[in-house]
Parts: C-alpha cells; structure tokens; sequence
C-alpha cells in the first residue's frame, strides 16, 4: 500500500491512462480479443472445478460461481467471492457444504501451485537474478507441519473425509485434465497485460507476459482493497521493471490493465445476475459466512 502511494504521488500521469484508455475504446478488435480469451480463461476453470466434483454439478453452475466469485471479489476488500462461490454450489446444484468448501480450497491451493512453478520458471528460464527465502520456506514448513498435527490429532474422520474426496477426484486422468485446463486458466488470463502492451507498443513476450501476470497475482493473495487495488499495481510495476519498462511505464500498465480487469468484473457480476439473479443482502451474507454447514 505504501508503496503504491508513493508510485501515485510521483509517477501518476493523468493524460497518458487517459491515452491509454482511449486507445484501447479505440481498437475494439484488442479490446474484444483480450476480453473474450480472458472470458475462456474463467471458462476453464469453472470446467476444472466441474471435473473434480467428477461431473455431479452443471457447467453453468461452476462458471455462474467463478464469475460471482470475481465480481465480490471486486466490490468488498476481502476476497470473499469465495464463500459466494461455495453457497451457489450449494443452492443451485444441492452439492453439499463440505463438499463445495473442500473443491473451492483445493482449486485454489491449484491455482497457487501454478502461479509460482509459472513464476520460479519464468525467473529461471528469463535470466532474471532472484534469491530463494529460505527463511520464510522453512517457517511456512513448520507450520504445515504443526497444522497437520493438529488435525490428524484432533479432527482424523475429517482428514480422512478431504483425503478421499481429494484422492477420488485426482485419480487417473481426470487429476490431470484437471492441473491442464488450471495451468492453461492462467496463461490465458496474461491476455490483458499483453494485449495493453502491444496497445501501448510495449515489447512484451508472451512468456514475458505470463510470468509478470503470475508474480502480479501471487501478491494478491492476500488484499485489503477491492480487486486487490495496490497490490496489483506495485507487483506488476515490480515485475514489468525486470523487462526493461521503466517505472511511469509500468505504472501507467498497470493501471489501465487493472482498469480492464474491473470493468470485465462488474460487466461479468452483471451477466451473471441476470442469469441466476440473487439479491444483493443475499450475497452480503453469503460473504459473511464464518464456516460452511449442511443443510
């Protein structure tokens, strides 16, 4: 956050975002490409989420959660869109609680796994100089390792409960569809950076692209704006600076991407209301669970 202040208050050039804005309004065959292979990107993961519940929910429930998800995610500033996700599983396809809650945690622990092998590749296979913490390895290890204590101590029928579901949904073929169509989410979700760039007739790699993409969204992990507002901002800087864009270059990117990003969010929050509409308290409370029950 400070550091996205401080980018703000020196690098902040009204005129060219606006530019930037422009051009992208004005090139609509960019605009709806980026838009449209962003949209497959959801598509597939919505289709992984159906794969691992092995086809006991509809297409149209996974991608209506996905899309919900990303819309919350991008009006609270916690990444509630989660918990949203789990209930329209519930509700609309009668999948249970723990069920939906499990998918939607091991989905993202996917998502994780991809975003930093595509990071760690992108570091080693583009040259880039960068340091393991080892430090911040070991303590994440530790607490791993404590936590999986705990719950094989005290909760064994509900890790023995995950580690069926998990096993039933990896096995065989279906695990791998299911770590290819997560993989692949990601390299098309790098098509708003890329397309920007070329816009703004930036060299930018593809390979480039989703490396700076995965790095971007690894730092939202956690956010306290909507949309991670900051995060996105100072990371994609950070990491566009590793392929030569200078600061007001890349802060400019990031602005005008995160702005795509936003408006393909609410236009999506929108499509999907329309589809499966649910009242707007609904969704607040939704986004207040504390934990997922059976009905």
């Amino acid at each position: 956050m400070i550091f996205f202040f401080y980018l703000t208050f020196y690098y902040f050039d009204g005129r060219w975002i606006l530019n930037g804005i422009v051009a992208i309004i004005q090139s609509p065959v960019n605009l709806m490409t980026m838009l449209t292979v962003y949209l497959l990107s959801f598509c597939l993961k919505a289709l992984a989420w159906k794969w691992y519940l092995h086809g006991r929910t509809r297409f149209s429930t996974c991608l209506l959660g996905v899309l919900y998800s990303l819309f919350v995610n991008h009006l609270l500033p916690i990444k509630a869109g989660d918990l949203v996700r789990m209930k329209i599983m519930s509700t609309r396809d009668g999948i249970s609680g723990e069920d939906a809650a499990h998918s939607v945690i091991v989905l993202r622990l996917i998502d994780m796994i991809c975003l930093i092998v595509f990071s760690i590749v992108g570091f080693c296979v583009l040259g880039i100089d960068f340091q393991i913490p080892v430090l911040l390895i070991m303590i994440g290890c530790i607490i791993f390792v404590l936590s999986m204590v705990v719950v094989v101590q005290f909760f064994p029928a509900f890790l023995k409960r995950q580690l069926e579901l998990c096993k039933r949904a990896f096995s065989g073929r279906n695990g791998r569809l299911i770590f290819i169509a997560v993989a692949f989410s990601w390299i098309l979700e790098c098509a708003v950076l890329y397309g920007t760039v070329i816009i703004y007739n930036g060299n930018l790699s593809i390979l480039e692209a989703v490396f700076a993409n995965s790095v971007t969204v690894s730092g939202q992990i956690f956010q306290v704006t909507p949309g991670g507002i900051a995060n996105y901002e100072s990371f994609l800087v950070f990491a566009l600076g590793l392929f030569g864009f200078s600061i007001q270059e890349g802060y400019t990117i990031a602005i005008v991407t995160h702005a795509v990003k936003f408006f393909f969010s609410y236009a999506a929050g929108v499509m999907a209301i329309f589809i499966y509409p649910i009242p707007f308290k609904t969704l607040l409370s939704w986004s207040r669970v504390r934990g997922v029950r059976e009905k």
